[in-house]
Order: C-alpha cells, then sequence, then structure tokens
C-alpha cells in the first residue's frame, strides 16, 4: 500500500505514513461515524454536488421521501437506514420528526456529499500514484 499524500510505500495496517506522518485515510483519522458496514461509505465513481444532494433531502423530505438524496449519493446502505429510521420515528414522535426530518436530512447529504468528493479525489489520486509506480517498474525492467 503507497501514502496517498506523498507515494512512498507504506506497512500494511499502518495508521500514519512513517515518511510524511500523514492519516493513512479518513477512517482512521476520526470519522468513525463511517466505520461499521451499515454506515459505510462507498466511493462513487463521479463528484457529486453536495447542493443538489441536500435539495433532495430537504424538499423530498416533506413528504416522506428524503432518504432518496443517499440515493442520489449512492449509498444504498444509507437509504434503507434512514427510511426505516423514519418509518418509526415519525409515529414515535408523534410528527416531531417529519418537522426535523428535512432539515437533518439536508444537511447530512450535504456534508457526505462534500466528504464523497473527497474520497473521489483521493481514488483518482491513489490510481496516479499506482500509474506513476508502474511506470517506474516498466522502465526499470
Amino acid at each position: 500500500m503507497y501514502c496517498r499524500y506523498c507515494g512512498k510505500e507504506m506497512e500494511e495496517g499502518s495508521t500514519f505514513c512513517v515518511y510524511c506522518g500523514k492519516g493513512r485515510d479518513k477512517e482512521t483519522t476520526g470519522k468513525s461515524m463511517y466505520m461499521h458496514e451499515w454506515t459505510k461509505l462507498r466511493t462513487p465513481d463521479e463528484s457529486k454536488n453536495p447542493g443538489v444532494a441536500a435539495s433532495i433531502g430537504f424538499f423530498l423530505g416533506w413528504i416522506l421521501l428524503g432518504p432518496i438524496g443517499y440515493v442520489y449519493l449512492g449509498q444504498w446502505n444509507w437509504f434503507w437506514l434512514t427510511f426505516v429510521i423514519q418509518i418509526f420515528a415519525v409515529p414515535l414522535t408523534a410528527g416531531v420528526a417529519y418537522i426535523l426530518l428535512p432539515v437533518v436530512f439536508a444537511i447530512h447529504q450535504y456534508q457526505m456529499a462534500k466528504e464523497l468528493n473527497e474520497m473521489v479525489v483521493a481514488a483518482r489520486a491513489d490510481l496516479q500514484v499506482s500509474g506513476r509506480r508502474e511506470d517506474e517498474v516498466g522502465s526499470q525492467d
């Protein structure tokens, strides 16, 4: 495995790069909310617009379809998780969740889109680093 910041080889399982001191990835440096399999973020193929994600969550949240914003982001695990929570939360809170959930969906989907975009950039950087490594290995032969 190679460091996505400096491109030097890291030991497998290490948390920080011994050369540049940066964390291996976002999950190991503090985003423990996304460590569980049910909440783990999947890196999308392309960047997503945070404003669109927030708008979908907010406006569709008023007709109890706020989790559809997670489908836009490609996070089906979050769609199902929030869909089930929404089904139980609205009746259990006597409708208070109906007022709050669209705002929660908008804020969370906006933040998630920003984090996913960072993941896309990091994945592209990893591809470039691995491509350079393959070129260096090929030129040494």
